[in-house]
């Protein structure tokens, strides 16, 4: 008889992007933000893997709409973090 073994479980999965729209239409509908990772100067934003669905939505037109303040504002908010600002953030 064969021995089942348990899949061991790695690190949960991550989607992880460096546009600055996608990372902001994704905070706007309240995907939370995991954490910026730097490579260089360049900032990634990284968030849970179940972001990827959502990021899909940004380039069907007229699907899943986002309010222009806020997204205008969290775009403001996740520039200044990846300049290095810090700041607050949400």
């Amino acid at each position: 008889m064969r021995e089942m073994r348990k899949p061991t479980q790695g690190p949960p999965a991550e989607f992880a992007t460096n546009d600055l729209a996608t990372a902001s239409f994704l905070v706007t509908r309240e995907v939370p933000l995991l954490r910026v990772d730097w490579e260089g100067s360049r900032a990634s934003f990284i968030f849970p893997d179940s972001a990827r669905e959502t990021a899909r939505l940004l380039f069907v037109p007229g699907q899943d709409l986002v309010p222009a303040r806020r997204f205008h504002q969290t775009m403001r908010e996740l520039r200044g973090l990846a300049r290095g600002e810090g700041g607050r953030f949400r």
